[in-house]
């Protein structure tokens, strides 16, 4: 019975764990900032015109 409780408690800590993990990564890929066209790499300094 103890021993059940305790890894029913791991298994729903190690999911959580995993939950919160692979939701931070796509939160952070979703607002990352991409060139809508080649103009507007120019401020990371990239020239559009050097191709």
């Amino acid at each position: 019975m103890k021993g059940s409780i305790l890894a029913s408690l791991l298994v729903v800590v190690v999911a959580g764990f995993l939950i919160i993990r692979l939701s931070k990564k796509n939160v952070m890929s979703k607002y990352e900032k991409n060139p809508k066209n080649k103009w507007n790499s120019l401020s990371q300094g990239i020239d559009p015109t050097d191709e």
